[in-house]
């Protein structure tokens, strides 16, 4: 007899103890069929719930729950209670579940391209044919744009609802794509023929399979949680994040144009005095926001409290959903040791700063600084956290004094 209904215990545990048995090692067929007499459908908030007691419960880690995400969509994808109901408003231009939806598609292309060039060119390795190989591999980076967004703007609104497990599990996936990625065009780059291939066919795959994941299940998942408010906050946060391959050929017209639970400040022509003179409001965003560096402050509470909107488009990017939240939920799942590791050391005084720096996929080189705020009595405020792009800086030799060179 299959079970129906809403999110009972005995579900949950049913539920809960078949995916266990896939992490322990059970044949996957097996426990498809158990799956199938069991259950009807199961809602995206169930699978939420279950992956929330798989951690707290079973004490799985978001990275263990990532290692069989594949495995967990293949068993329960098809049971999804009605991935395609949406609301109508999904469907129409520049919203932001149409964005994700085109997006898709266009990676989807984008793949395709990859593929035929790259059998192409394993058989006869034209430099014309590497040239189009290569813009196609850097045009598909975008889609760190297309993740960003869910990472930046979704997710937070979910933590916010105390759907965590979900966020977590599914940034954890984006960074092995990632990852997948640059291992694909490092080999590329220094002509490993032999593994461009199966690099490739990695990528692809997990690509493919996210796009399952993100339309059958966070999808479905957000829409019985988000409101219109939630929405229009995405929706207004898109430009700031980027978009991957395709733009929206028409804004989102929502019946309310602003969140209602959105207070802005109230302008004021007061001048705030500072240690050595004044600024006014505006004086001060306007010097901050044009530093050649992004700035985030996360007080001594781990809060993230301000990060400044800069002229450019931002290297780590940072959207008004960010302010309040938890700094440790503004990090990938597998930096949150390493993370903690740096609080700890700055907040109890063992560091005062501490640099990191890397390079991003499309080869730019970002600095990254870590300072901690003390008041005059040594008492910790807070975290500075400074970044830029030292590309072109990295490449500076020898003096110029003229400043109108």
């Amino acid at each position: 007899m299959q079970d129906r209904g809403a999110i009972t215990t005995e579900r949950q545990e049913r539920l809960k103890n078949l995916i266990l048995r896939l992490h322990e090692g059970e044949s996957e067929e097996v426990i498809k069929v158990e799956f199938a007499e069991h259950f009807e459908t199961v809602s995206p908030l169930e699978i939420s719930v279950m992956e929330r007691k798989l951690m707290k419960e079973e004490g799985l880690s978001a990275e263990n729950i990532m290692k069989l995400c594949n495995v967990h969509v293949a068993v329960m994808a098809a049971y999804v209670s009605d991935p395609d109901r949406i609301p109508d408003d999904f469907s129409k231009p520049g919203h932001p579940v149409h964005v994700m939806k085109e997006e898709n598609l266009a990676i989807e292309a984008a793949l395709m391209r990859i593929r035929n060039l790259l059998e192409v060119y394993i058989e006869d390795p034209l430099p014309e044919i590497r040239d189009g190989l290569a813009k196609q591999i850097d045009l598909i980076w975008e889609f760190d744009k297309h993740f960003t967004r869910k990472e930046m703007s979704f997710f937070p609104i979910m933590e916010r609802l105390g759907n965590t497990a979900p966020p977590q599990v599914m940034w954890g996936v984006d960074d092995q794509i990632r990852d997948q990625y640059k291992d694909f065009k490092a080999a590329f780059l220094a002509d490993e023929m032999d593994k461009l291939i199966p690099l490739f066919s990695e990528f692809e795959y997990e690509m493919q399979e996210m796009f399952v994941k993100e339309e059958n299940i966070l999808i479905p998942m957000v829409t019985e949680s988000f409101n219109e408010d939630d929405w229009i906050a995405i929706a207004d946060e898109m430009d700031e994040i980027g978009y991957c391959i395709v733009s929206p050929l028409q804004k989102w017209e929502p019946t309310r144009r602003e969140p209602g639970d959105i207070q802005l400040p109230e302008k004021t022509a007061d001048r705030l005095p500072l240690g050595t003179g004044s600024l006014s409001q505006t004086e001060l965003n306007l010097i901050l926001d044009l530093l050649p560096l992004e700035i985030t402050f996360v007080d001594k509470d781990h809060i993230v409290k301000y990060y400044d909107n800069g002229t450019d488009e931002k290297l780590l990017p940072r959207t008004p959903s960010a302010i309040g939240r938890d700094m440790m939920n503004c990090h990938p799942p597998r930096v949150h040791e390493t993370v903690s590791q740096l609080v700890h050391d700055l907040e109890t005084g063992k560091k005062d700063s501490q640099a990191a720096w890397f390079k991003r996929g499309d080869g730019v080189f970002i600095y990254i600084d870590y300072i901690a705020l003390r008041d005059e009595n040594g008492e910790f405020l807070g975290i500075l956290e400074t970044v830029q792009d030292i590309t072109e800086l990295n490449k500076i030799k020898g003096i110029n004094r003229d400043v109108n060179a």
